[in-house]
């Protein structure tokens, strides 16, 4: 390889190192060759000696006098640079290693925009280090974006009272304070308030280990400034070193480890004061089906606890048994398919009687795409089923007669027009009372409220099953009739009406008076397919009408022509 205008010697000319071991390609003149053409060619470089495990040491007294700009504050060249520019000096410091010499192109963190070069020279035969040059910067040391990399791990030398005799450089990027500055200071002294019990438990249960043991703590210390530091901290002890009785603690920071297991927690609390609050049984269970979650709601209204295995039955207090099928089915297909359920059903609850649940369940699945349980929201919706089914009941009967209302019968007399014929059609009657306001004039109108509700009573008594009989407005009343087979038996139907309103019987008492109904009925007939609702209707009421004219008694019946 050429760098700096120097070729390097073949693989064969290599020489081997102190230890045996194959050195760099490149020989030590050519190596000073390249790190003197730096020296010449960029006298404003930046400078560092790195170790040969790749970090930064302290420049020695030839590199200060250099007139280079010596790199301070990082502990590595990684430090220095972007993310995404690490593989690259990661490949050139092997290849310093193994070579002699290597160089790439990186970009400072402080100025991604800028490119730099880096050089790495294997300058051990001279310094017992290596050199890294950075090139092609211009300003101050700032330039290069430099934050220091914290050490992850650090040691400690404490004797058998818990006092520090020596510490590793690298606690000055842990917590603040030099190795010097920690010697002869007790490790308590460090050791967060709050953690004291804990540090102290640790140090006893040490003393009981045999020599070259080791236990194990976390505790928080106190940083220069005042802040807590994490450390899992282990306590190797050699206690029965005869003359040298002491401990050496292996500081491993996990600072961002608690920090996340902190954010977790307080996600987790956050989740939970969440589902206390809304108004709905919340809980969680895992693939085996037992509850690893569930707020104070659940265990007042489904009785269960943590712990339990949630069966079918379980779901919601007692399921009644016409919804249990559908309930377990919904549960087994979410932990075995993963398909997400709505279903909505009964169950008896101990205190306030039948009730009804609207249940959501959704599947929960690992990285793998495994199902590994089922978060399931219970809601009491039985207040709004009965205002559900209450404006349904509205929308569908007459408030006054039970009978149905216009619209609904409307939409039966379409349901029936609308299906297969099969040589069969659907016969409408309609219904009109005679001298109805005579009735509410001479008796008021409680007597004619009165008379519509007994009118609707006798034509829903006289109807066959199936048939509808409906309040079209007013004193109308239509009666649908599906399965009729033709004209003929349409008008025995309506016959059968006229027969149960004039019958003797049918007269109505109110406050000591008889009320004779009186009506006009016409019928219309149709086969499926061959007439919309509206016009099988105006057959009927034109009917009616005729009927009305002929004034045949009390009864009148047309047929629609």
């Amino acid at each position: 390889m050429s760098i700096g205008g120097v070729t390097s010697p073949s693989a064969g000319d290599r020489p081997a190192d102190d230890a045996g071991m194959p050195g760099p390609t490149m020989d030590a003149a050519a190596r000073d060759a390249v790190f003197a053409t730096v020296l010449a060619e960029h006298p404003d470089a930046f400078v560092s000696a790195v170790t040969v495990q790749g970090l930064f040491a302290p420049l020695p007294d030839e590199l200060r006098r250099s007139g280079l700009r010596p790199l301070e504050g990082p502990s590595s060249a990684l430090g220095l640079i972007v993310g995404e520019d690490h593989p690259a000096v990661v490949d050139a410091w092997h290849r310093a290693v193994t070579e002699g010499a290597a160089e790439c192109l990186v970009r400072p963190r402080a100025a991604p925009g800028v490119v730099a070069r880096m050089l790495l020279v294997d300058t051990t035969h001279r310094f017992g280090l290596y050199t890294c040059c950075i090139t092609g910067l211009e300003g101050p040391l700032g330039a290069l974006g430099a934050d220091p990399v914290r050490p992850r791990m650090v040691t400690v030398r404490k004797d058998q009272t818990a006092v520090i005799t020596a510490a590793d450089p690298g606690i000055e990027r842990l917590l603040g304070w030099t190795a010097e500055e920690l010697v002869g200071r007790r490790t308590i002294d460090l050791v967060h308030p709050d953690d004291h019990q804990r540090a102290i438990t640790g140090w006893m249960d040490l003393l009981t280990v045999p020599d070259g043991g080791a236990r194990r703590v976390r505790l928080r210390h106190l940083h220069r400034d005042g802040r807590a530091v994490w450390f899992e901290i282990t306590n190797h002890s050699f206690l029965g070193t005869p003359g040298d009785p002491h401990v050496v603690g292996e500081m491993l920071d996990i600072s961002d480890e608690m920090a996340a297991e902190e954010a977790l927690r307080a996600s987790e609390q956050r989740l939970r004061r969440l589902t206390e609050a809304l108004p709905m049984s919340i809980l969680q269970i895992d693939a085996d089906r037992v509850i690893v979650y569930q707020n104070a709601r659940v265990a007042r209204t489904v009785g269960t606890a943590e712990g339990d295995v949630l069966d079918g039955a379980r779901l919601a207090g007692g399921v009644t048994p016409g919804d249990l099928p559908k309930v377990s089915a919904a549960l087994d297909a979410v932990l075995r398919d993963g398909a997400d359920a709505d279903l909505e059903y009964g169950f008896r609850h101990p205190d306030t009687g039948l009730r009804r649940v609207d249940a959501k369940v959704r599947a929960l699945a690992g990285d793998d795409g495994r199902v590994t349980g089922a978060i399931i929201c219970l809601t009491d919706v039985t207040d709004a089923v009965r205002m559900r089914e209450e404006l349904h009941r509205q929308a569908t009967y007459d408030a006054l007669t039970g009978c149905r209302s216009r619209a609904a019968t409307l939409t039966a007399l379409e349901e029936a027009l609308a299906l297969p014929a099969g040589g069969r059609g659907v016969a409408v009657v309609f219904v009109d009372l005679n001298e109805f306001k005579q009735v509410n004039d001479r008796h008021g109108h409680a007597a004619g409220d009165r008379l519509l509700t007994h009118v609707g009573d006798l034509l829903r008594g006289a109807v066959r099953d199936g048939d509808v009989v409906g309040r079209f407005g007013g004193d109308e009343f239509v009666v649908v009739c599906r399965d009729v087979a033709g004209r003929p038996q349409a008008r025995r139907i309506a016959e059968a009406l006229a027969t149960a309103v004039a019958a003797d019987s049918a007269a109505l008492r109110f406050d000591g008076m008889r009320i004779l109904p009186r009506a006009s009925i016409g019928v219309s007939w149709a086969r499926p397919g061959t007439v919309d609702a509206d016009a099988l209707v105006a057959r009927a009421d034109a009917a009616m009408y005729r009927a009305k004219k002929s004034r045949a008694g009390r009864v009148a019946l047309q047929e629609a022509a």
